[in-house]
């Protein structure tokens, strides 16, 4: 359903500018066929975060004070047919994968298809190794994290070795042995927002369902409930169940406006356990009622309400 796609671009979206937020500049979204307004931002977040990495981090420029901070060493042993045998454990925290993820799983899982035609090339094509390459490899967050890779190997061994430089993320730094009250509060700070931030997408994704219990919902995000009401409200200005049903009665406003499905089906689709409730919550919110609201009839063919 296309509806649901956007709604999967959207939070896409999110996770993008909260790497962003972090500091981290070589992820990229994964462009759609769709062309529309959401795949111009798609274009354009992109964009800003491939001119912030230009900006920030020049060509041959190393910090010895604080590489260490930000980059590390990251290795993956392939097999002759690019299955992944091992890999450095800083990969877990580069792509956002477990080890049963990826061992034994084709290094095309991971890659976009271009990347897997390059490293063939590279290795089949009569190139001299080691050998460089920018591949594009897709993280479990559905992001693209372009890398030069050096491609190599072993002496009297059949295995590939794909070595690679990649970013650290900020959350996962070894606090330092003396830091000031105030670093410690920007650093709970960032942590709070990214435990908001993935409630936030969590509602976003499960629109279609009744909201959990906040005492469920903290122990889901492994918080507790003040924690978790506190910081939502904090960051957005609202109570979570207000954010929720607003944000669900938004879509079915949409739905009535834009499609031909039944006011009954619509409101079990945006987690309604019956009409009549749907019926009132739009009403309140909107100032008049499901049925009066207009539906634009161009591009569908109207279904009969039960």
């Amino acid at each position: 359903m296309e509806r649901a796609h956007d709604q999967e671009r959207i939070v896409t979206m999110h996770q993008m500018l909260f790497e962003m937020a972090r500091g981290n500049f070589n992820s990229r979204i994964p462009l759609s066929p769709y062309d529309d307004e959401l795949e111009t931002l798609v274009i354009l977040i992109n964009m800003v975060a491939e001119e912030m990495k230009e900006s920030i981090f020049h060509v041959g420029y190393v910090n010895t004070h604080s590489t260490h901070e930000f980059i590390t060493q990251t290795t993956f042993v392939l097999d002759a047919a690019f299955f992944i045998k091992s890999f450095s454990p800083e990969v877990i925290s580069f792509l956002g994968y477990s080890e049963s993820d990826l061992i034994d799983q084709p290094l095309s899982s991971i890659l976009t298809v271009s990347s897997v035609e390059q490293l063939q090339e590279v290795l089949h094509g009569g190139i001299s190794l080691p050998a460089t390459v920018r591949l594009d490899f897709t993280t479990k967050e559905h992001l693209l994290v372009s890398v030069s890779c050096s491609v190599g190997k072993l002496i009297n061994r059949t295995e590939i070795i794909l070595s690679l430089v990649t970013p650290i993320h900020q959350d996962s730094y070894n606090p330092m042995a003396y830091e000031n009250e105030y670093e410690k509060q920007i650093k709970t700070r960032k942590a709070d927002a990214i435990l908001i931030q993935k409630l936030y997408d969590y509602i976003l994704a499960h629109l279609e369902e009744p909201l959990p219990p906040l005492k469920v919902l903290s122990r889901q995000f492994g918080t507790n409930e003040y924690k978790l009401k506190d910081g939502f409200r904090h960051f957005f200005k609202s109570s979570i169940y207000q954010f929720y049903n607003g944000e669900r009665l938004k879509r079915a406003y949409f739905m009535i406006q834009h499609t031909g499905i039944p006011l009954k089906n619509i409101s079990v689709m945006n987690g309604f356990n019956n009409y009549p409730n749907f019926s009132k919550s739009f009403k309140k919110r909107f100032g008049f009622s499901p049925y009066e609201l207009k539906r634009n009839e161009i591009g569908f063919t109207s279904l009969p309400e039960d």
